[in-house]
């Protein structure tokens, strides 16, 4: 990768740390952490995905935090460190120094696991002690530890060897500015996933074709080795299910679990009790002097997806993790090759919609060029924001993709270009797509799916708009959506500027949800759209509000929450019904 395309990027990077440090009233590293996870929640980056961004260290001790996510379903906690440089300069992080800044992450873990440990005696109501107490409730549905480190600096491929603490896997993985930049690019390019079973896998992948003819499709029968589709999710991840949901990531169903079983304890039923997977290409390689009449050799998949039995292949890939002895597992496969270009889409929409599904989820296409998302960064493009006199100039920025802003700015050829398109697109109406489904499902009054994590909540909206729960988008629905955010935005800033010490994040989704459910009448988007700001009656109305929601979150009251996280109580619907009843009530 060239320097000059991590230079600029690099520089991006660091003015929207700075704006997000600032507007959300963060220190630097935190800020950082907070930015680099929606880059890796935009990418679909699964051990990173809802993260809490929870800011852990001691020196005395040697440790360091900055975020943590928990699978339950995949049974793993990853811990993610950061390593920030914020002068500009591209500098690099040797081998010593990688894995010196990694075991800060495990050290932490280690600690946590030990029975007399330092962190008991920290104050309750810190970070450290928090974390430390929801580790030590899960420490027992832990199998593997990722730790993930993020900076903006240069690392060469050395990491630290995989480490056992007690009966824990610890793995470790890294994120730096070139790796976030290749995957910015990559998925500006649209590089199309080619699948080389013969070559890389090794893997004779043995299809029956279906013999009818259709100018739209051919299609393929048969099955492939849970190993290879195992060791091909390993290597190609997110990109193998862009088609498909992402919830089975985070599943926990009995379905799920049915298929961690039976890999476990019995494999050779396995095809017998799955429905196997329903895959799309948009190209097949075949090996001609290996194929016959009755069975056709494929060396390689052209743009392979994966568009139904998404949780099938997340089962089959944490198994393979846990080293489950997968060779005797094998998958059914469907396989439908679309020659018509200009029909792919409503073809995969289809073979989603008709699949026989293992769950309840409705199958869509969640990634970034779904039509819904389109026309929104359509509508950025060309409406811009009201102004009083004279000509508009400025307009908020969609973003589509993550990453996509600052490939815009430094496709500009010249500093003065670039300096006029961030004029007209200032960098702090740049709104990513999974923020605006933030405050979109604020609104909505789902403050407890919001309050999950960026992914789960932006899975759920998807899922309303395909239910035809949230409308196509069109100018008035683009210019609501934007006012939802402005909205948010000031509730950030009035909320903050009450010191409360905590919960900032859950205390903004619940307030808001608040405001939606009883005084949804009294806010008008229109004008919030034209003033590209709110009236001080509804300024005045989130700073009551969120008092409320302070007292109810300080005060569980109930056999349920009574001693839980807060963080994790706001995760259950059970916190949003309290918060109504009690609101009713007047007891609060």
């Amino acid at each position: 990768m060239e320097n000059r395309e991590l230079d600029d990027f690099n520089q991006e990077l660091i003015e929207e740390v700075k704006e997000y440090a600032s507007e959300h009233s963060e220190n630097t590293e935190s800020a950082f952490t907070s930015v680099f996870l929606s880059y890796l929640a935009d990418f679909g980056e699964s051990k990173t995905a809802d993260a809490e961004v929870s800011y852990c260290m001691k020196e005395s001790e040697k440790f360091k935090v900055n975020a943590y996510a928990f699978s339950e379903y995949f049974q793993s906690l990853t811990l993610i460190v950061s390593c920030y440089e914020k002068n500009g300069k591209i500098e690099k992080l040797n081998k010593s120094e990688t894995a010196k800044i990694c075991r800060q992450a495990s050290k932490f873990y280690k600690l946590c696991c030990s029975s007399m440990s330092v962190l008991d005696e920290m104050e309750e109501s810190s970070n450290e002690y928090m974390l430390y107490e929801f580790i030590k409730e899960n420490k027992d549905k832990i199998e593997n530890l990722y730790v993930v480190l993020l900076t903006n600096k240069l690392i060469n491929s050395d990491l630290p060897e995989d480490a056992m603490i007690n009966k824990t896997t610890v793995k470790y993985d890294v994120w730096d500015i070139e790796r976030l930049v290749q995957a910015v690019y990559q998925r500006k390019e649209a590089e199309k996933l080619v699948i080389r079973f013969k070559n890389k896998y090794k893997y004779r992948l043995k299809l029956i074709k279906i013999p009818q003819e259709s100018d739209v499709y051919d299609c393929y029968v048969g099955y492939i080795s849970g190993e290879c589709l195992a060791e091909i999710y390993r290597d190609e991840g997110q990109r193998l299910i862009e088609k498909n949901v992402r919830s089975f990531l985070q599943a926990t169903g009995k379905v799920n679990k049915g298929i961690r079983d039976t890999l476990r304890s019995n494999p050779a039923m396995f095809m017998a009790y799955n429905n196997g997977i329903s895959t799309i290409a948009e190209k097949v390689v075949i090996d001609e002097n290996e194929s016959t009449n009755d069975f056709i050799l494929i060396k390689e998949l052209v743009g392979w997806q994966i568009v139904n039995g998404g949780q099938t292949t997340a089962s089959i890939y944490a198994a393979f993790q846990n080293k489950v002895d997968l060779s005797n597992v094998n998958v059914q496969m469907k396989l439908t090759v679309i020659k018509a270009d200009e029909q792919m889409d409503t073809v995969i929409s289809n073979i989603s919609r008709y699949a026989n599904s293992q769950n309840k989820i409705t199958m869509s296409d969640f990634s970034a060029n779904d039509d819904f998302h389109i026309k929104l960064e359509q509508l950025s493009r060309r409406v811009f924001i009201p102004v009083e006199k004279g000509k508009p100039s400025q307009r908020w920025f969609y973003e589509r993709a993550r990453g996509q802003y600052s490939v815009e700015v430094n496709r500009q050829l010249t500093a003065a270009s670039k300096r006029k398109y961030k004029e007209q697109n200032p960098k702090n109406k740049c709104i990513s797509k999974t923020v605006a489904a933030k405050c979109a499902m604020c609104w909505l009054r789902h403050p407890d799916i919001v309050s999950k994590g960026l992914e789960t909540n932006f899975i759920r909206y998807s899922e309303m708009i395909q239910s035809g729960e949230i409308q196509e988008p069109d100018e008035k629905f683009y210019c609501n959506l934007i006012a939802q955010v402005i909205l948010f935005q000031k509730c950030d800033k009035i909320v903050d500027a009450q010191n409360f010490g905590g919960y900032k994040a859950q205390l903004n989704y619940y307030t808001i949800a608040l405001l939606s459910e009883y005084y949804g009448d009294r806010v008008d988007f229109s004008y919030i759209w034209q003033h590209q700001n709110i009236s001080p009656e509804i300024s005045q109305l989130i700073e009551n509000l969120c008092y409320k929601v302070w007292n109810h979150f300080m005060n569980p009251n109930t056999n349920n929450a009574k001693g839980v996280n807060v963080t994790q109580w706001c995760k259950k619907e059970d916190c949003w019904i309290m918060l109504k009843e009690r609101f009713q009530n007047d007891s609060i």
